[in-house]
């Protein structure tokens, strides 16, 4: 004995389906330039070949400086050991003679400035 009785198809076909919106066609699209070798190439050697000379001092690069007290005396003995070897600057001249005597050390006197050579290395 059944009371009621459904009909599950009447509404689902008096409703139509929804239909999704139409999408339009994408065209593929094109770069305004490409990449060409040859052109960069030529670019790169017109750049190097116009390229101005930078005015005012020149940078040092990987020079680091740092200021020394000397005496009036001291300096003197500088400047004429650079005129005299023919050297081109103080510390050029400075190291040349850092060098000599660094040669000249004896053993110890040599580990000792080995370590604090390292040790004033470390400290910067």
């Amino acid at each position: 004995m059944v009371k009621y009785k459904f009909d599950k198809g009447t509404k689902k076909k008096a409703k139509a389906k929804p239909r999704p919106r139409p999408i339009p066609k994408t065209d593929l699209s094109k770069p305004e330039e490409t990449y060409d070798p040859l052109a960069i190439t030529h670019k790169v050697e017109s750049n190097l070949q116009h390229k101005k000379r930078p005015v005012g001092r020149p940078k040092t690069g990987r020079k680091s400086y740092k200021t020394v007290r000397l005496l009036t005396s001291t300096v003197l003995k500088i400047n004429a050991l650079e005129n005299a070897l023919g050297i081109k600057t103080q510390d050029a001249t400075v190291d040349q003679a850092i060098d000599r005597v660094i040669n000249s050390l004896t053993s110890d006197e040599r580990r000792a400035y080995n370590l604090w050579l390292e040790m004033f290395k470390k400290k910067e």
